[in-house]
Formats: structure tokens, C-alpha cells, sequence
């Protein structure tokens, strides 16, 4: 009797709102970022990732959150042997969700992230980076967490 009543408690119980909804936000690039015109390229996968997510654009400071984008890109490495032996890049992209209060660090590194990243021959295809801002938004939003910077596999963003 006692675990058909626990069982019509949890049943009845709410589920657990959104810890995100309705709260608002700015998206912060850093200065080189936005200086170098790259933000240009990294705004509107996070922002069409960010439509219906529940969360508000606010236009200045006193948002309840801020957004970054950290890509990083390495320098490369033959991968295989033989016929098959190719140079390859890994590239990534960290879309974070930091409190409004949080000063985001040189570096970039948010209070709570998700890195999508990739490896691939050309890590200048920008489909590849909109498809690991885009992934790595979704996943952060879908995933949201007070604290940690988590990884996810962007190979599904891999040049077709």
C-alpha cells in the first residue's frame, strides 16, 4: 500500500521547471572577437539557437544571464597510415550561459558550458563551426546546470 501511495506522489507531483524560462540574457563576444568582425559569423547560429528557448533578449547590462562563444581550433595532426593517412584539425565550440554577475575571463571559460567539437580537414568551413555553435547552444540549453563545462560529439557537424 505504502508504494502505490509514493508512486500517486510522484505522479502528481509537477515536473521541474525550466531553470532557464523566462529569465533574460545579453550575448557578450570578447573584444577581439568583435573588433575582427568574427562575431559577424558566430551571432546568428547561437541566436536562431536561442529563439523559443524561453529565454528574453535584453538589450544592456541587468540581464539575468550571459551567453558567450568560445571556438577554438588546434594547429592539426596526420591521423591513419599509408593511402589513408590525412591532416586533421579539431575544431570546437563552446556556447556558455554564465550569471549576469559572473566576469567571463580572458580565456573565455563560462560558469556553465557545453564544447561541441569536430575533426576535420579545412577547420575554416563555417558550416561546420554554425553546425558545433548551434549543437553546443541546443545541448547547453537543453542540459543547463549551475556549474561544469561538458563535452558533446560534433562529429554529426563533419562536412558531408
Amino acid at each position: 500500500m505504502f508504494r502505490l501511495a509514493l508512486a500517486t506522489v510522484m505522479i502528481a507531483a509537477p515536473p521541474m521547471a525550466d531553470p532557464l524560462s523566462g529569465k533574460s540574457y545579453i550575448v557578450e563576444l570578447s573584444s577581439t572577437q568583435s573588433s575582427s568582425g568574427y562575431g559577424e559569423y558566430l551571432l546568428p547560429p547561437l541566436l536562431k539557437a536561442l529563439q523559443g528557448s524561453g529565454l528574453k533578449a535584453k538589450s544592456g547590462p541587468g540581464a539575468d544571464l550571459v551567453i558567450n562563444i568560445k571556438p577554438d581550433s588546434d594547429v592539426g595532426r596526420w591521423v591513419g597510415a599509408g593511402e589513408n593517412r590525412v591532416w586533421l584539425y579539431t575544431i570546437s565550440a563552446t556556447v556558455g550561459i554564465s550569471p549576469e554577475s559572473y566576469m567571463i575571463p580572458f580565456d573565455g571559460t563560462p560558469v556553465f558550458g557545453i564544447t561541441a567539437s569536430l575533426q576535420t580537414p579545412n577547420p575554416d568551413r563555417q558550416d561546420e563551426m554554425d553546425c558545433l555553435i548551434t549543437l553546443a547552444a541546443r545541448t547547453a540549453l537543453k542540459n543547463y546546470r549551475p556549474t561544469g563545462v561538458f563535452k558533446t560529439d560534433g562529429s554529426a557537424c563533419a562536412r558531408k
